[in-house]
């Protein structure tokens, strides 16, 4: 199946947040989309954190410690470690992401700490990180994007017009 890119922006900003089909390919795949389905989570990489279009060119999926339709908990020393593994290839951790089982999803107050927790974490480096929950719409409507600078989670709108496959 193919899968095309989309874009994002924050109200004001200068730039775009792009995910490359590849990404979105995999966060798809992982949308629960059946009754019955789990969460995932993954991280968000990219190689250049200078561009005006910043693009998310690969997702990744991290093994969870514990997940049901409602909840998904991961190793943040795994999570580390994979960070570090992709950071000798060139690619930036930018974020995360997760699934929701629902068509338009808002992040609970769980998702807000961890939001803020990696936010505050990749200070001074980052100004913020990306936070993504994919729902069980068609994309782009099926991805929420979110940034957070550390203080407060901003969210960005789809520029992308056409509906895609999951």
């Amino acid at each position: 199946m193919m899968h095309e890119g989309m874009r994002f922006r924050l109200e004001g900003a200068h730039w775009v947040l792009e995910f490359a089909p590849e990404a979105t390919a995999l966060m798809c795949a992982n949308a629960q989309t059946k009754l019955l389905s789990c969460e995932a989570v993954g991280q968000l990489y990219t190689r250049d954190l200078t561009s005006s279009s910043v693009v998310v060119e690969h997702a990744t999926l991290l093994k969870p410690r514990h997940t049901c339709r409602g909840r998904v908990k991961f190793a943040p020393k795994a999570a580390y470690a994979e960070r570090v593994e992709l950071f000798r290839h060139g690619l930036h951790c930018v974020g995360i992401w997760h699934t929701h089982p629902e068509p338009y999803p808002s992040p609970s107050g769980e998702d807000r700490r961890l939001a803020r927790d990696y936010a505050i974490a990749a200070r001074p480096a980052l100004s913020g990180i990306v936070f993504v929950i994919v729902g069980t719409q068609l994309p782009p409507n099926a991805f929420r994007v979110w940034v957070d600078n550390g203080e407060e989670l901003h969210l960005a709108n789809s520029t992308s017009s056409r509906y895609m496959d999951c």
